[in-house]
């Protein structure tokens, strides 16, 4: 594989079952809380932590960067790892320019750092120290001082090292300390660098619009492991288990049963925990992947639920659509969009929440207090088997 993979295992002084991979010109965003080994991952890779007792192996462009089995380790030095880090580390009393000269391989001259600091927007500002640059250009400076470990030297007449190893490029929470305009200015570069780089990229960012709107693919991390991987919009509408769905911030999670029905087609039963008996049926494709009458946990997304005024038609209606009678308990605007929290007329004691704009609910008329219908649709809906101890 051109690109990188890792698999790595360790019991101390942290847990880490990690198996991922990223291709070369990939974007792979490390999504989970604080303390969920993000960041020890990054660290691994760049050979700057490995415990003890760890087993496995990092490759990059098949060449081994780590194997247990085999008795390689290189080191950080021999790593071509460009690591930005969440607060740039810089040195302080170090010009910018020196900054990135300081970590440039071989063959790079000072010309080569300037030519660098130059596509990136600083090259009036190379003999500045970081205490006279605002935040953007500091992650300028460590975004250069990343790029010139893995990337070939930019001037024209410049030749490849024989032999080289291949580089990766990690991100360590990269946008996390700039305003907003200067993260969507860092957005474009990091667009654009990819056009001209192609070396696997790992983002390590617990912001899920960035992951979305960043990443080829995002692996799901909790407690050192990596419990999901997939393209965002997959992960965050089709969770493989309750604790993704919690992690990746789905609102909608419930309990219920799944039925099978007929041909292509199952019965999942949203059940009432306060009142014994209660439920109400919704339509879902059947898979073939879960028995008849298995308790599940399911998610709903919003994005793909039709809200409409009460007692306004639909049009054709389509197989497996569900209607479901709503109450608008409450509406708090955010601006274009509003947090809308909704409950269905057959199930008293759930709750909805979804996330309509503005306009849609001055084109219904609606306010807090008001009925809606909700058209649900088959792939709305992901469900999931309860895990039994």
């Amino acid at each position: 594989m051109q690109g990188l993979q890792v698999q790595l295992r360790s019991a101390s002084p942290i847990r880490l079952e990690a198996e991922f991979d990223c291709g070369a010109g990939e974007l792979v965003a490390l999504v989970g809380p604080s303390g969920s080994g993000k960041t020890s991952m990054l660290r691994a890779i760049a050979g700057l932590w490995t415990p003890a007792d760890v087993q496995g192996h990092i490759r990059v462009a098949g060449q081994a960067w780590l194997d247990t089995a085999s008795g390689v380790q290189l080191t950080p030095q021999q790593r071509r790892a460009g690591l930005v880090f969440q607060h740039y580390a810089l040195f302080p009393h170090m010009t910018a320019q020196a900054n990135v000269a300081l970590a440039a391989g071989p063959g790079w001259s000072s010309a080569d750092v300037q030519t660098l600091l130059a596509r990136l927007g600083l090259a009036t500002l190379s003999q500045r120290r970081p205490s006279q640059l605002s935040g953007g250009q500091q992650q300028r400076v460590a975004l250069a001082r990343a790029l010139v470990r893995v990337m070939p030297r930019p001037t024209a007449d410049a030749t490849p090292t024989p032999h080289a190893l291949p580089g990766v490029l990690l991100l360590d929470e990269p946008f996390s300390a700039v305003d907003a305009p200067t993260r969507q200015t860092l957005y474009r570069e990091l667009a654009a660098l990819r056009q001209k780089v192609s070396v696997p990229m790992l983002l390590v960012t617990h912001d899920l619009a960035e992951a979305r709107r960043l990443a080829d693919r995002v692996v799901i991390v909790d407690a050192g492991q990596t419990l999901q991987t997939g393209e965002p919009a997959r992960v965050f509408a089709s969770p493989r288990n309750a604790r993704v769905a919690e992690l990746v911030g789905i609102q909608n999670h419930f309990e219920g049963r799944f039925y099978k029905d007929h041909a292509d087609w199952g019965r999942l039963r949203w059940t009432d925990a306060a009142a014994s008996g209660t439920g109400l049926d919704l339509a879902v494709f059947d898979k073939n992947k879960i028995d008849d009458g298995t308790p599940v946990t399911w998610v709903l997304n919003g994005e793909q639920v039709d809200v409409m005024a009460d007692g306004e038609e639909s049009g054709v209606a389509s197989p497996g659509h569900t209607r479901l009678r709503c109450q608008l308990l409450e509406v708090l605007s955010l601006g274009e969009i509003s947090l809308c929290t909704l409950r269905p007329e057959a199930l008293p004691s759930q709750t909805i929440t979804l996330n309509l704009t503005s306009r849609l609910l001055r084109r219904l008329q609606v306010v807090s207090g008001n009925w809606v219908q909700l058209q649900i649709v088959p792939e709305a809906l992901h469900i999931m088997p309860v895990r039994t101890k």
